[in-house]
């Protein structure tokens, strides 16, 4: 991990190394620890995990939004969401066109000992939870958010499950509204709000001469059959009219001032 040329480093020559749970900078002394942890194993097995390696990747066409200090964000909140207690090393990578982080976590907690084992359930919370932390923070990696968890053919009728396993589009709706709630909330007017869209790939489309949706993929989602309706989106312009106003009274208010004590 640390010492693979694939090691991400960025312009000025810099990269990082997230060293959870773990003294010092030093590989050897990490070893030492990650053993050391392992004798407060509770319960003990010849086939114990020891340790795991585990990634965090974004798709390529994200590359032009993926930073150092974004992927560092992201496998802080990964580290937090799968067990905080744990101890783990993360390092960035670059390779065959699409960035990564390698993590490697410990078997067991902390001077614990309790393992770290995920069931399938857990594993399938954790990605869901990681993936919408990113949709809320960096809406703008549109080109990775991947479709978790899409329910088993048994627990939905055949038509329900033809539907959405052919269009995908019940899983993409929730993705969008996640990102419309992310981008209106970084929005000061209407205009920002759809090139906040745009930018996070969400590219809007007109309909009787108004921008009326956007496209994600291959579907087309109205704004106001996903909770984005006119006077919601009219109220990012009131608001920032509003503000104007409230700028322009204090500027005023200021020069009075001025005037007052010469």
């Amino acid at each position: 991990m640390l010492h693979d040329n694939a090691r991400l480093f960025d312009e000025k020559d810099k990269s990082f190394v997230l060293a959870h749970n773990l003294k010092g900078d030093d590989i050897e002394k990490w070893v030492k620890q990650f053993k050391e942890n392992e004798t407060h194993r509770l319960r003990k097995r010849k086939d114990s995990v020891i340790l795991t390696h585990e990634i965090l990747s974004w798709h390529r066409d994200d590359a032009m939004n993926i930073s150092l200090d974004k992927m560092q964000e992201m496998a802080r909140e990964y580290i937090q969401k799968r067990n905080p207690k744990g101890m783990y090393v993360a390092v960035p990578h670059f390779d065959k066109e699409h960035y990564h982080i390698h993590i490697c976590a410990s078997g067991v907690e902390y001077r614990a000992g309790k393992a770290m084992r995920m069931s399938k359930s857990d594993f399938g919370k954790l990605k869901k939870g990681i993936q919408n932390y990113q949709i809320e923070h960096f809406p703008e990696l549109s080109k990775s958010v991947v479709e978790h968890g899409k329910r088993e053919k048994g627990k939905a009728s055949d038509r329900e499950y033809n539907y959405k396993h052919r269009t995908g589009r019940d899983t993409q709706k929730e993705q969008v509204i996640g990102m419309l709630k992310t981008c209106y909330k970084k929005a000061n007017s209407r205009d920002t709000f759809y090139q906040l869209l745009n930018d996070c790939g969400l590219k809007t489309y007109d309909r009787g001469g108004k921008t009326t949706g956007i496209i994600f993929g291959r579907n087309k989602f109205r704004f106001n059959r996903i909770g984005f309706t006119e006077d919601r989106i009219e109220m990012l312009n009131i608001m920032h009219n509003k503000q104007k106003e409230l700028s322009e009274l204090r500027a005023n208010s200021k020069d009075r001032v001025r005037n007052i004590n010469r």
